[in-house]
């Protein structure tokens, strides 16, 4: 058989030419099935494998990787504190305070939290929770001893 080139002229002889085949009975019922697959993005299990593939990864990152803002204990000396200033606020007399008290008090609250900026251990906090603690006590026994004379 010799090759023609293909042309207006010379298409319909070739296209002539080709066999006739009569195809399967489960032609059409594939072709339908191969488009629903498609359809429905199953024909690619790769995708699927990738998609569960990353999902995983992204599950495991969450699971392993440390959390940065996780909620910080508690100390004793936090919890007595925050006690203690509850205690103090609820007072009646808590708003005739001493100056010099809750001065020192404050002074407190700055090195707690210059200690906790820089990242200070247990060891060196404690003792500061303590002397908030007692400067808290002072008040509370201030407070107190000012209602016990003024009745």
């Amino acid at each position: 058989m010799r090759e023609q080139p293909l042309n207006n002229d010379t298409m319909h002889p070739v296209l002539a030419e080709l066999p006739e085949f009569e195809p399967g009975a489960d032609l059409w019922p594939r072709i339908l099935a191969a488009h629903e697959r498609k359809r429905r993005g199953v024909r690619h299990p790769r995708r699927i494998a990738a998609f569960a593939a990353a999902a995983a990864a992204i599950v495991a990152a969450i699971l392993i990787v440390p959390r940065t803002a996780e909620v910080p204990k508690l100390s004793d000396g936090q919890r007595e504190s925050q006690s203690l200033e509850r205690e103090w606020q609820a007072l009646p007399s808590a708003s005739a305070r001493a100056a010099s008290d809750v001065a020192r008090l404050h002074v407190i609250d700055t090195a707690l939290q210059a200690a906790y900026d820089r990242g200070a251990r247990a060891d060196e906090l404690q003792p500061l929770w303590q002397q908030r603690n007692q400067a808290l006590r002072g008040l509370i026994m201030s407070a107190r001893s000012d209602a016990v004379t003024r009745i």
